[in-house]
């Protein structure tokens, strides 16, 4: 892939969002370049060893725990990286969660010990971290980003709120700021989940991943992205008790690749055929 620099690259981080306010960024993103993210079977694994079988085409794994190296020799066997980055918790294990101020930081995130939500109303004081994150993903040779966590706002609808009051305005804002600084970095970027989005996202986002659409009842609402030939990976969890002879057959029928892996992400999945 050529790594090309456009202008827009060089912009300050405000000065883009300000690009994103007045209507500009289609503009600013001609000039931009990524590559665009391939169908087919697809390892999302962000635990333990990884150990990747020959048909697959599209690695989905730790930006913290994948070395450079490894990136450089999934690129080399001729498959598609895409980097896990949490944009909407900080989890306290990771080597930069103290650079988040404290007074953004939330209630615990449900399940998962260490995580708390973030006030990503004012993503503007933890973009820095954000933004090396990314830097991060480009530098270690992934191809893209999977934003974790960008349906905040309707944790703030639910029973187990953030400890903030996030709006759909405050989601969309962030999010929109996040697919500017991924494709400055020559990264794609993904939709993962927040299906009431889509409408906002599909023409900006590169492709969608999707967790228990199917047991949940939201895997029409990604159809507009097969509409573009934009690749949706639908994961179901066998501990939510994910039944591969109902859920392949309606993969399918949408246009999406199945999967089917454990909540923890730590073995390797099995793709519907």
């Amino acid at each position: 892939m050529k790594n090309l620099i456009s202008k827009s690259f060089l912009l300050p981080a405000v000065m883009v969002v300000a690009l994103l306010a007045n209507g500009s960024l289609a503009q600013a993103d001609n000039a931009l370049h990524w590559t665009s993210v391939p169908n087919g079977p697809f390892h999302w694994q962000l635990q333990g060893t990884l150990d990747v079988d020959d048909n697959i085409r599209v690695v989905g794994a730790d930006l913290f725990d994948t070395s450079a190296d490894q990136v450089a020799a999934w690129r080399a066997a001729g498959l598609y990286p895409i980097c896990y980055i949490n944009v909407g918790a900080v989890e306290d294990w990771r080597d930069d969660a103290k650079e988040f101020p404290q007074d953004v930081i939330g209630q615990p995130y449900w399940r998962w010990d260490g995580e708390n939500w973030l006030d990503i109303s004012r993503f503007d004081r933890f973009a820095d971290v954000i933004t090396a994150r990314l830097d991060l993903c480009r530098d270690k040779g992934f191809l893209a980003v999977e934003p974790d966590n960008i349906d905040v706002f309707e944790a703030d609808q639910s029973s187990k709120p953030t400890g903030f009051d996030i709006t759909r305005e405050d989601q969309l804002r962030y999010v929109n700021w996040l697919i500017t600084e991924a494709h400055a970095r020559s990264l794609a970027i993904g939709q993962k989940n927040a299906a009431d989005l889509v409408p906002d996202l599909v023409d900006q986002m590169d492709f969608a991943l999707l967790e228990s659409a199917h047991r949940l009842g939201f895997m029409g609402e990604f159809d507009p992205y097969v509409a573009q030939g934009k690749p949706v990976f639908a994961v179901e969890y066998i501990d939510e008790g994910a039944d591969a002879a109902a859920f392949c057959p309606a993969a399918d029928a949408h246009g999406f690749q199945g999967v089917i892996a454990r909540t923890d992400l730590d073995h390797a999945p099995q793709n519907c055929p």
